[in-house]
């Protein structure tokens, strides 16, 4: 469990340091505690506005009728995250070339 939040962390924190995380609630202009409702109702009122693009809008309010998409937006968009990055090795560690395997000893004729 403990690892499987660890690699889920590590994942929205290398997707957040790319920059690829828009935040539909602004898109929206919504709390992190609105309704399906007012998410739709939200949806509905940016499109007339156009402030952002149809597209923009529509992808903001896919993302929080998804209950996981919303969770990771809450998560990256209302929690302080930024003091778990300095603690975080987020390089990717180096794989062993094909050559510097180890081979298995039941191919060898002593054992």
């Amino acid at each position: 469990m403990h690892t499987l939040f660890y690699m889920i962390l590590k994942t929205c924190l290398r997707t957040w340091n790319r920059g690829d995380v828009v935040n539909p609630y602004k898109i929206l202009n919504i709390d992190h505690h609105a309704t399906k409702r007012e998410i739709l109702e939200a949806a509905a009122l940016a499109m007339r506005q156009r402030k952002f693009s149809s597209r923009e809008v529509a992808e903001a309010q896919k993302e929080l009728l998804d209950p996981i998409s919303k969770a990771v937006h809450d998560f990256l968009n209302f929690i302080n995250v930024r003091p778990l990055q300095e603690t975080l090795d987020l390089t990717r560690p180096e794989e062993p070339a094909v050559s510097q395997l180890d081979r298995p000893c039941i191919f060898d004729e002593n054992s």
